[in-house]
Order: C-alpha cells, then sequence, then structure tokens
C-alpha cells in the first residue's frame, strides 16, 4: 500500500488514449474477416437456422387419456395344470393414477387360510420381535410362529403372454393465446374418435411390445416378463402455433425408468387378497401377487411463433460479437504472430513522464537532445532483436516528429 502512494502521480494516474492504427499485412486482415466471417456464421447458420433464434417459446403440459384392449388364455405353470381367462380389465388391474397403465405379466396365486403358522413376512431374531400377548414364538427359520395366514396347498403360477395388448393413447395439448397473438388458444391433440394402430399414419394405438421398442436402447419383452418395469412415454409436442396450415404431430420418446433408481431391485410387482372365495368361508382368502409393466404416460410439449423482438434481440446480440473480431485479432497479432515484437512497437506508444518534461521544457534544460537519447535507448532494448532500415527509418520519423 505504501509503495502506491510513494509512485509517481503522473505513472499512478496514466491515461490510455485510443487510436486506430492500420497494419498494412494480408494475413493479419485475412485474420480479422475469418473472425468475423467465424462470427456471422455462427449468428446465421447456428442462432437463426438450427437453433430457431426468431422463435418465442412457449412450455405446456397436456392432458392424457388410455384405455385398453386384449385378452389371453394362460396356462398354469404349476400347481393344477388347469387354464384360466385373463380379460382386459383383469390384464390391467388396478387402475391407479388416470392415464397410466399396468399390465400384467405374471400372476401367482396362493390360497391362505387363518391358523398359527409362520409368518414370513415378520422376522424375527427373538421372541420380543413377534406380536404381543398371541403366544407367539420365534422359530429356528427366524420367523415369527403366531396367528396368521397360512398358506395352503401348492401356488398356482400364470405367465401371460401379452405383448400384443393394444393400447389406445388420447394425447391433447394447449398453447395460451398470448403466444398466437389471436383471441383464443390453439389446442393440438391426436386422432380420438377411433384408434389407429402403429405404424399407420396419424397412428394413436400401438401393443405392448411397440412401446418396449421405442425405448432407447429398446427393451424386449422377454426381459421384462419375468419381474415387471416400469416405463415412462412421453407424447412431446413441439408445434409452430403460427403456421397456416396448424398442423403438428407429436413425437414419441420412452424410457425404462425402474433400472434408474436401484439396479438390484428393478422390476414391478404388487400383491392383494379376494376374500371370501371358496364357500364364503371369512377365514379363507387368495392372495394374487402380480408383477407386470407399469406405462406412466404424459404430454408435454414447447409452442413457438415467430417474434420480431425475438429477431431483433438476436441480431444485437450477433452485432455486438463482431465488435470482438478486431480485439481477438489483436490478441493473436500481439501474441501468435512471427513478428509480434514488430506489431507491438507500433501499435502502443509510450510517452516520457509529461509532468516532469514540461518542467523541464519551461525551464529550458535542454531536454530534446534527452528525450531523443532517452526515446533510441528505449526502442533498441527490445530484447537484442536488429530491425531493418525501414524499422530505424520510423523510429528516426518517430523522435523528428516529437521534436
Amino acid at each position: 500500500m505504501l509503495n502506491i502512494f510513494n509512485e509517481d502521480v503522473d505513472h499512478l494516474f496514466s491515461y490510455n488514449s485510443k487510436r486506430q492504427v492500420q497494419f498494412r499485412d494480408r494475413l493479419l486482415g485475412i485474420t480479422n474477416y475469418i473472425i468475423m466471417f467465424g462470427i456471422m456464421a455462427y449468428v446465421v447458420g447456428y442462432v437463426f437456422i438450427i437453433d430457431r433464434g426468431y422463435l418465442k417459446s412457449e412450455a405446456s403440459y397436456g392432458l392424457i387419456v388410455t384405455s385398453v384392449r386384449g385378452d389371453v388364455v394362460a396356462d398354469a405353470q404349476s400347481g393344477d395344470d388347469g387354464k384360466q381367462y385373463f380379460s382386459a380389465e383383469d390384464i390391467a388391474y388396478p387402475g391407479l393414477e388416470n392415464g397410466n397403465i399396468f399390465v400384467t405379466t405374471k400372476v401367482e396365486m396362493q390360497n391362505q387360510k387363518r391358523g398359527v403358522c409362520e409368518d414370513l413376512t415378520m422376522q424375527c431374531g427373538s421372541v420380543d420381535d413377534c406380536s404381543k400377548d398371541v403366544g407367539a414364538e420365534c422359530t429356528v427359520n427366524r420367523f415369527c410362529k403366531e396367528p396368521a395366514w397360512c398358506d395352503e396347498g401348492s401356488r398356482r403360477i400364470y405367465k401371460l403372454q401379452t405383448d400384443n395388448l393394444e393400447m389406445w393413447v388420447k394425447s391433447s395439448i394447449q398453447f395460451s393465446k398470448a403466444l398466437t397473438g389471436g383471441d383464443e388458444p390453439i389446442q393440438y391433440s391426436n386422432e380420438m374418435s377411433h384408434p389407429i394402430l402403429y405404424p399407420a399414419p396419424g397412428f394413436n394405438t400401438f401393443s405392448v411390445r411397440d412401446v418396449l421398442q421405442f425405448c432407447d436402447p429398446p427393451v424386449q419383452y422377454e426381459e421384462v416378463s419375468e419381474l415387471g418395469a416400469a416405463i415412462e412415454v412421453q407424447f412431446i409436442w413441439n408445434c409452430q402455433v403460427d403456421l397456416i396450415t396448424h398442423k403438428c404431430d407429436p413425437i414419441i420418446h420412452a424410457r425404462r425408468v425402474d433400472s434408474l433408481f436401484d439396479s438390484e431391485t428393478i422390476g414391478f410387482n404388487f400383491a392383494h387378497a379376494e376374500y371370501g372365495v371358496g364357500d364364503q368361508d371369512p377365514d379363507f382368502r387368495t392372495k394374487i401377487t402380480r408383477k407386470g409393466i407399469r406405462f406412466y404416460f404424459r404430454t408435454n410439449g414447447n409452442g413457438q411463433a415467430v417474434d420480431p423482438s425475438e429477431i431483433i434481440f438476436k441480431l444485437s446480440t450477433g452485432g455486438a460479437l463482431i465488435g470482438f473480431a478486431p480485439i481477438i485479432a489483436d490478441v493473436i497479432m500481439l501474441n501468435c504472430f512471427k513478428w509480434s515484437k514488430k506489431y507491438r512497437a507500433r501499435k502502443y506508444e509510450v510517452t516520457e513522464d509529461l509532468g516532469d518534461y514540461f518542467d523541464k521544457k519551461s525551464s529550458n534544460t535542454g531536454l530534446t537532445e534527452q528525450l531523443q537519447a532517452e526515446l533510441m535507448a528505449m526502442y533498441e532494448e527490445d530484447e537484442d532483436d536488429e530491425y531493418d532500415d525501414e524499422e530505424h527509418e520510423w523510429h528516426r520519423r518517430f523522435i523528428e516528429d516529437d521534436d
């Protein structure tokens, strides 16, 4: 801090005056124009053509409604050798959230009756881990033996070939009138009056296997039929709303999400019970465990329209970027070119301490000869660089002009 106050005031508060120097060097000129044309190509090619910077955007979320059709007759894989019919309602049970679909791929049925047995849902290390006041005990298998639902008979397992089950998806999205500049908002939707099977034009219905193939990478039905899976399906509406035709088709994007959260517990399954079956005995029930594919359908998108304010903003920003071309060219000239030191000598003019100069001038101390000697010495100390005749001539003119 003290060194700052001890400095010469003229040096501390020196002023940098801007001037324009014309360098007659085609390589330097070509470099400047290449930078300018590069910036212009970025503004026109990327900002306006590729990124469509002349459009303003509005994000929106839409509505979606789904329904299924199809049925399956499956053979029992264990237990009795009977067959069982599964309708579309059985396959898509339960309905859960609106717009989402669960497709069953495997069903396990186990008859159970109230009694005292090992409860496989209650592990224990001691009897204290079991229910109180029911005479429970902790078995050698580390399960609580207490009143519970006890398995009776063998488990029946059905594998359902539901890869051809058809899903009819109705998707719709709306963009505000502020984007369109009209009196009414713009709404887009796929065909809702009747199903159109994929891959026909304008399709709105596809099979389970078709949706799995939409994923990146594609998912095979056989891979997920045993443990199940969770699949997110997005209908993405990217529409330019000011087009005369107002036609827009959605892009379908699907991905598997159950493997993203925990790779060790992938799949989708749930269990429920049906009571009062088999002679309507209240102490009897059938536990049903379902595994399958859970589809999460979403509708979203971006509405776009030509906006003059966006065009003016992008053009003004591009013009400001072109102003950086000389700055970049200067940096290259002073640091990358072979004769960068010669360029630097012509670009910058450093004056003597003019405060002392004018004091000496007024006292007629013979500053002219001293200034000439100092300036000549300063330019000769350019790291032992040898100057040609033109360089010496330039120094001579510089000193003469100062005098």
